[in-house]
C-alpha cells in the first residue's frame, strides 16, 4: 500500500532522533510499522492517549489508513507529533492523487470518487459517468461499509455486479480492507423491511466469501449528491459505536446518540461546568455517568433502570432527587429534563477523558 512506503520514509527519520518511536496503528490497535521493529505487532489503545503516547487518526480524501502512533519522553512531543502528523498527511495526499490518476480504475471506482471527495465532484461529470454505466439514478441508496482485517480480492469485488441486482449498485474498495456499496431500496418500505432487505443482501455477499469482520449502514438517501452522507454516517457508527463483530450495524438505530453528539461540549459546560470538579460538593462523577446511562438504556425506566445497576428503587429514586436538587431540572417526571441530565452526563464524560490525558478543564 501507498501509506507502507511513506511510512518507512518517516520511520527513517525518526530513527535518527532517538527520543522519539514512530508506529503506525491499525483499525484494531495493532502496529504495523515501527521505527522500534521489536514493537511491530503489540497493541496499543488508540482511544487513551498520555503525556508519553499520542495518537492520530491517518485520513486521506475520506478514507482512513488507521493511527499514527508517537511515543516519547520529552516536553516537545506534542509539537514533534503535530509535525509528523501534517507531513505525513501533505504526502500521502500527494502520493495518493498521483496514484488516482495513473490507476485504470473502473467506472464504478471512478463515480465513487467523484461522489465522494469534495475536490473532484463535479455535476455534469457525475451525471454523465452515471447515464453512461447505467446507473440508476432514481433509486434511493444506503451505504453499506464492509471492513476485513485480511483485505478483500478485487476479483471477488468485481463478482457483485454478477448479482440479479447488480445492474443498480454501486461498489468500490476505498482501500484494500474497506469495501463500499450503495445498495439501492425502495421507497415504499420502512426501515424494518429495508434492514432484512439488507440482511439478506450480506448473507449473499457471505456467500462469495465477501463479508467483512464489521459492517455499518448508513442513512437513506434519494439524491446523489447526498450520497457521501450516508457515507459519513458509517464513519460515525465506526467512531461512535462498540464494534460487534460480524455484526451489521445500522444508523437509524443510534439516531439519538448521534443528534446529541452534535451538540458541543462547551455550549453544556458553559451552562452545567459549575458543578463539576472542586464545585460539586462531594458529586459522585462515576455513579452519575452510569445512571444516566442505564436510564437511557431502560428508555427512562426507574424499575429497569435500578435493576441493571443492581440497585434499589427507591435507592436510584433518591439519587435522581439529589440531582434533581443539584442542577434544578425535573430528571423523572419531564422528558426535557431526562434529556438535559444525559448531556450534562456526556459533559462529565468528555471532562473525564480530558483529565486522564493531563488537560487543564
Amino acid at each position: 500500500m501507498i501509506i507502507d512506503s511513506v511510512f518507512q520514509e518517516f520511520i527513517k527519520v525518526v530513527q535518527e532522533n532517538r527520543n522519539y518511536t514512530i508506529g503506525l496503528v491499525n483499525g484494531d490497535g495493532k502496529v504495523t510499522a515501527c521505527s522500534d521493529e521489536n514493537l511491530i505487532g503489540s497493541v496499543q489503545n488508540v482511544d487513551a492517549p498520555d503525556s508519553n503516547n499520542l495518537f492520530y487518526r491517518i485520513r486521506v480524501k475520506n478514507v482512513d489508513y488507521g493511527w499514527l502512533w508517537l511515543y516519547g519522553k520529552d516536553e516537545n512531543l506534542e509539537m514533534m507529533g503535530n509535525l509528523i502528523n501534517d507531513s505525513l498527511s501533505i504526502r500521502l495526499t500527494y502520493e495518493i492523487t498521483q496514484n488516482m490518476m495513473k490507476s485504470t480504475s473502473t467506472d464504478d471506482d471512478q463515480l465513487m470518487k467523484l461522489l465522494l471527495d469534495n475536490d473532484l465532484f463535479d455535476t455534469d461529470q457525475i451525471l454523465q459517468l452515471a447515464d453512461q454505466i447505467g446507473f440508476d439514478r432514481t433509486r434511493s441508496r444506503v451505504a453499506i461499509c464492509l471492513y476485513s482485517e485480511k483485505g478483500f480480492e478485487s476479483r471477488k469485488v468485481s463478482r457483485i455486479k454478477m448479482l440479479p441486482e447488480g445492474d443498480t449498485l454501486l461498489c468500490s474498495l476505498l482501500n484494500n480492507y474497506i469495501l463500499l456499496i450503495f445498495y439501492a431500496v425502495p421507497d415504499e418500505v420502512g426501515q424494518e423491511e429495508i434492514r432484512e432487505q439488507v440482511k439478506k443482501f450480506l448473507k449473499t455477499l457471505q456467500g462469495m466469501e465477501l463479508s467483512g469482520d464489521t459492517c455499518w449502514i448508513g442513512s437513506i438517501q434519494r439524491k446523489l449528491k447526498n450520497y457521501k452522507e450516508s457515507y459519513n454516517h458509517c464513519l460515525w457508527l465506526r467512531d461512535n459505536v462498540k464494534r460487534k463483530k460480524g455484526e451489521a450495524v445500522f444508523f437509524f438505530d443510534y439516531l439519538y446518540p448521534y443528534f446529541q453528539s452534535k451538540i458541543g461540549i462547551q455550549d453544556i459546560k458553559g451552562i452545567f461546568g459549575y458543578y463539576y470538579g472542586s464545585n460539586s460538593k462531594g458529586l459522585d462523577i462515576k455513579e452519575l455517568v452510569r445512571i444516566a446511562d442505564a436510564l437511557y438504556e431502560n428508555n427512562f425506566n426507574i424499575s429497569q433502570a435500578a435493576e441493571s445497576l443492581f440497585l434499589h428503587k427507591n435507592t436510584l429514586i433518591y439519587k435522581l432527587k439529589k440531582y434533581e436538587e443539584t442542577f434544578q431540572i425535573d430528571i423523572r417526571g419531564d422528558f426535557k429534563g431526562g434529556f438535559l441530565f444525559i448531556l450534562i452526563a456526556s459533559m462529565m464524560k468528555e471532562y473525564q477523558k480530558r483529565q486522564q490525558v493531563g488537560e487543564d478543564i
